[in-house]
């Protein structure tokens, strides 16, 4: 099970008549910086500066620059427009956008930032996290960025001569939308070979996740089995939980990406449109998307990783401010939890009144223990003890 799941925030923009205006980037030649992020459970944390102060915000390449409520009362922004947006878990709503005279990282300047604006004063990422805002790709189109693990440091930079690039580690990145999000191709190997489109998305915990729509063409060459099919929602976006939607589980024997291998790679498949990798790739490589020359390389720290893992069988997801049941896969687990039914109690500790913000952001309670001992509110109202063992699909 992957508490990581819960809280991955991606923002589409929906309305194109406003292209132009989202448009961004450095104005800045020939420039170079390097400084460290904080990694947060497998978010990136870095340091943004505006009108002389620092403030924290999430790189996100699978969304566009956007700052919280409580940031834009704090300093100047301009008004443009309202427009409407898709969240991660295709909610629509509508945002401000608003342009930022000059947002600073690590001494390199950025003018006039289009920014969308958060609606709430609350969301569960932004509290959990404390950050500010999000850093997105269209911020980043005149930049190449390096995230270089082991050493928790970003460089930026226009030139890629500054940095130590290998062609044979990179593939050609595609930018369709307007906000610049990079996509790549990668190569999945089970019954036949077949290739997916995904996009690279730091923002996203997890490795890789294979879209419905993807999964369904795929199935009609008979490339993949599919291992567990269930309903049930497991995650929160910018606009609250998701719907319950149809999800499907499937073991990929190989995943290759510019080369490296990935061997037995558990994937949950997603509701939304498109297939996406992940910042836990940064465990086995570095990471450098080249926005300006189109290319997305990735050197390994080992040509070939097994990722096969053991589950409990479920996700939990968090839905009004409840710890909750948001899938289940394992056949044994169906007939005693459901979708919804609360989560009161993990091995001792009590989840009641409890602040979430510990199991996103702490070491992962699932992932460090082969046994849970848990306490469930089912929706008829009955508690019921139960212990859930870690094993293999």
């Amino acid at each position: 099970m992957d508490t990581k799941r819960i809280y991955n925030l991606i923002i589409f923009i929906s309305y194109l008549g406003f292209g132009q205006e989202f448009n961004s980037g450095t104005n800045q030649k020939d420039f170079y910086t390097e400084f460290r992020y904080e990694w947060i459970n497998e978010k990136i944390i870095i340091p943004v500066e505006i009108e002389g102060q620092i403030y924290r915000f999430l790189l996100d390449t699978g969304a566009p620059n956007l700052i919280t409520t409580n940031l834009n009362k704090k300093i100047t922004t301009n008004f443009k427009q309202t427009i409407p947006i898709t969240d991660a878990n295709n909610k629509k709503d509508s945002l401000d956008l608003v342009t930022i005279p000059l947002i600073k990282i690590s001494g390199i300047s950025y003018f006039n930032i289009p920014s969308l604006v958060s609606k709430t004063e609350t969301n569960l990422i932004f509290d959990c996290f404390k950050i500010d805002g999000l850093i997105g790709s269209n911020l980043l189109r005149n930049s190449i960025i390096q995230i270089l693990p082991k050493e928790k440091l970003i460089k930026l930079t226009d030139d890629k001569k500054k940095l130590s690039l290998k062609r044979k580690n990179s593939t050609e990145i595609e930018f369709p939308d307007i906000q610049s999000t990079p996509y790549v191709w990668i190569e999945l190997n089970s019954n036949g070979i077949a290739n997916d489109q995904v996009y690279v998305d730091t923002g996203m915990s997890g490795f890789y996740t294979m879209a419905n729509g993807h999964l369904e063409i795929f199935q009609k060459d008979d490339i993949f089995k599919i291992d567990a099919e269930t309903k049930g929602s497991q995650g929160t976006g910018l606009f609250g939980s998701e719907n319950e939607n149809t999800y499907y589980q499937l073991i990929v024997p190989k995943i290759e990406i510019n080369k490296a291998i990935f061997n037995e790679i558990t994937v949950v498949t997603t509701s939304d449109n498109n297939s996406r990798i992940g910042s836990e790739i940064l465990l086995y490589g570095n990471v450098t998307i080249d926005f300006l020359n189109k290319r997305f390389y990735y050197e390994p720290f080992e040509n070939i990783v097994d990722l096969r893992e053991k589950t409990f069988g479920f996700i939990p997801t968090i839905i009004d401010d409840k710890f909750v049941i948001g899938l289940v896969w394992a056949d044994d687990l169906k007939d005693k939890i459901k979708f919804g039914d609360q989560i009161l109690e993990i091995n001792g500790r009590s989840l009641l009144n409890s602040d979430f913000c510990d199991l996103i952001t702490e070491k992962n309670i699932f992932k460090n223990n082969e046994k849970l001992d848990l306490i469930i509110l089912q929706k008829d109202g009955e508690k019921k003890a139960l212990i859930v063992n870690k094993n293999y699909r």
